[in-house]
């Protein structure tokens, strides 16, 4: 969708999944997308930066973690889980020079646990005609098992954030982005099996064990309906037709405080990711597009409750 393509590169420099998107705006807007804490919390994960070499790069993706815009407490807490990089790369595109922003993150498997540096840069590039290719690269330096799983697994899921970024930059470009993040607490299921739960009571018609959601199927549970983008096998893009305009991530993940009771047991979660007017806007592109100050249609608690109804026998 949106001619998001994704694939593995296996190099005597490491191994790494490459991504790539056009885009039908100016590289400045997608610069600002794909280097500013805003515009990244407006596609990826919230996240929070230094803009500059030597700076930190703090990302939220726990689905149980507090949202860490909430206060000080909040954000003490999802700092737990949180994942802290450093900024190698960060050139802004100039003329018809292309911008690169690259961080390095160190301790992405936990504090003191000794693993390769994983290395994420996104070149931003104008195509000529008005518009931009983003090409984001993340892996490693080496190969290598864990390098290989790391790197592999991780595939569908920068896909699937690309085509949340495309999807706003063509539909809503000028808009901003609120975003929610709520999941259910643990339930004794497997990953297949819950997934598979989900989609039985979500996608039309309902899917059988086993199944896996199939873009352009449509998707309707309660007041919440729209089409399938993307999917894998535990995870779907879904661009809504209600209760909001936006879209949001699906995703089932292990549960558990040992990895013998994460085979066993699961949540589901959701990430929302709302078009709203920006106050003040001037009506032009925007990339750093995550906005405070303006309620979410639906909070946390409300998609929580239609998680649970996804998931409750």
């Amino acid at each position: 969708m949106y001619g998001v393509t994704a694939g593995i590169e296996a190099t005597d420099d490491g191994r790494h999944v490459v991504c790539s998107v056009p885009l039908p705006v100016a590289p400045g807007v997608v610069w600002d997308a794909v280097s500013t804490g805003e515009g990244i919390s407006s596609w990826f994960v919230p996240c929070a930066l230094e803009p500059q070499v030597g700076g930190r790069i703090v990302q939220f993706a726990d689905p149980g973690a507090p949202d860490p815009t909430t206060g000080p407490e909040a954000a003490a807490e999802a700092m737990l889980t949180a994942t802290v990089g450093e900024i190698t790369v960060f050139s802004p595109p100039s003329g018809t020079a292309p911008g690169e922003f690259t961080f390095e993150e160190r301790d992405w498997m936990g504090e003191g646990i000794p693993v390769p540096p994983w290395t994420t840069s996104c070149e931003v590039v104008d195509d000529g005609e008005g518009g931009t290719v983003l090409t984001l690269r993340s892996g490693f330096a080496s190969g290598g098992q864990l390098a290989e799983e790391s790197v592999d697994g991780s595939v569908s899921g920068w896909a699937q954030s690309l085509t949340v970024l495309a999807h706003r930059l063509t539909h809503r470009p000028a808009d901003g982005v609120v975003t929610v993040h709520a999941a259910t607490d643990p339930v004794a299921a497997s990953v297949p099996g819950l997934w598979s739960r989900v989609l039985g009571r979500l996608v039309a018609p309902a899917a059988g064990a086993g199944a896996v959601a199939r873009s352009g199927e449509v998707a309707r549970a309660g007041e919440v309906g729209g089409i399938v983008a993307t999917e894998s096998e535990a995870s779907a893009l879904i661009v809504l037709s209600a209760p909001v305009d936006g879209v949001i991530e699906l995703y089932v993940f292990p549960a558990g405080d040992t990895p013998e009771d994460a085979r066993s047991s699961a949540a589901v979660a959701v990430r929302a990711y709302e078009y709203v007017d920006v106050p003040g806007g001037s009506g032009a592109p925007l990339g750093a597009a995550a906005v405070d100050g303006v309620e979410p249609t639906w909070d946390s608690e409300r998609w929580r409750g239609w998680l649970e109804g996804l998931v409750t026998d």
